[in-house]
């Protein structure tokens, strides 16, 4: 088998050595997060590298970590029986978060949340796609994406059309 890392991973080792470590450890019915620690513990193992063991460190990363699985998983009662998620991180990379009334109030960031969410669809669909059952639910994904790219285009030439007759 061939591994690669998904796109956007950012790991020491190659994909390869780690799918095989994984496989490994499949092949004995033992593949969980767990076990991938243990057998990854000593120095000359090949994903000991992808790991932090200065337990402070760890500690403190692991803190940050629930610190952000609290903020994902506050809602909002709605009218609608399914509370809403309460706060969104729009910019993977400055981890910061607001709140889903701030997003729906600004275009850019409204923007930004429709294709994340996309993003996340089109994820989905490629996580499953060996599904048959699933494609129902793959064409509507398609269908969402097309109705999402014709409203852009739709804003985008209000947009200009704006600043077209702004200019005049």
């Amino acid at each position: 088998m061939i591994y690669k890392w998904k796109e956007g991973s950012h790991h020491k080792v190659s994909a390869q050595i780690a799918g095989e470590v994984c496989a490994d450890l499949e092949e004995r019915g033992e593949l969980t997060a767990e076990n991938l620690v243990d057998v990854s513990r000593p120095e000359e193992a090949p994903l000991h590298g992808e790991f932090e063991w200065d337990d402070d460190i760890a500690a403190e990363l692991y803190r940050k970590t629930q610190a952000s699985a609290i903020i994902r998983h506050i809602a909002v009662k709605t009218e609608e029986k399914t509370p809403l998620r309460a706060f969104f991180n729009l910019e993977v990379k400055a981890k910061e978060y607001e709140s889903i009334q701030t997003i729906i109030r600004q275009e850019d960031k409204y923007s930004a949340l429709l294709a994340t969410a996309l993003m996340e669809l089109e994820a989905f669909k490629r996580k499953y796609q060996m599904l048959s059952e699933l494609q129902d639910v793959f064409d509507a994904i398609m269908t969402a994406q097309k109705n999402a790219a014709c409203a852009a285009t739709q804003t985008a030439t209000a947009t200009r059309n704006i600043v077209a007759e702004r200019a005049i």
